[in-house]
């Protein structure tokens, strides 16, 4: 503490003590001003949904969930009830608006990670293709092939429920499920592991 400071409590009385309060608490110093939820996505290496193909997509996907039919319900310029729009067409430009207000806000950083960024899912892939999650057990063979070419990744990488001793017929469900459940992950510097095995694991060529 400087001088200055130690001669604030030394003065006496309640401006003394309240003097040495203040500084303690840091009531005059310079706090760090919040980001805006645009620079706090792009700092932690969020990729923003700027299509209206990607846009529409997530509002076809989305508008089962209430939660999000009461954010973007306000952002058509028509009025209209949006969960009744079954193209995407008017759904598409009030979620472009919805994400735009949460971008400049100071306070929406959630909502903007679940609705307004990319997936490891929407990633686009040169010289590959994502493996289709939902086929049932039709391309059984396929995931079984999968697993055996990256079980000793899956164990070094700590998947639980793959060891040494884990066959195909048991290790192709775990591996789908962790295709599925790390594939809604949004794209970002946090998930950059997981993003590269996903398109090493989760892909075909």
């Amino acid at each position: 503490m400087s001088k200055l400071s130690l001669g604030l409590v030394g003065v006496g009385g309640v401006t003394g003590l309240g003097g040495f309060t203040a500084y303690q608490s840091g009531l005059f110093s310079n706090k760090k001003e919040l980001l805006t939820v645009r620079e706090t996505l792009s700092k932690e290496g969020y990729e923003l949904v700027v299509d209206d193909e990607k846009f529409k997509e997530f509002f076809k996907e989305f508008k089962s969930e209430s939660d999000f039919m009461g954010e973007i319900n306000g952002y058509d310029s028509s009025g209209e009830d949006l969960s009744k729009d079954s193209t995407g067409d008017k759904g598409k430009i009030a979620l472009r608006s919805l994400c735009s207000s949460y971008l400049n806000s100071k306070d929406k950083l959630d909502k903007a990670i679940k609705w307004c960024v990319l997936r490891i899912q929407d990633k686009k892939l040169t010289g590959k293709t994502w493996r289709n999650i939902a086929t049932g057990d039709s391309d059984q063979s396929e995931w079984k092939q999968a697993f055996e070419s990256i079980k000793s990744k899956a164990i070094g990488y700590g998947v639980t429920g793959i060891n040494e001793s884990t066959d195909s017929t048991n290790g192709y469900p775990i591996l789908k499920r962790w295709c599925s459940d790390h594939k809604k992950l949004p794209i970002s510097h946090k998930n950059k592991t997981i993003l590269d095995n996903a398109i090493d694991w989760c892909s075909k060529t």
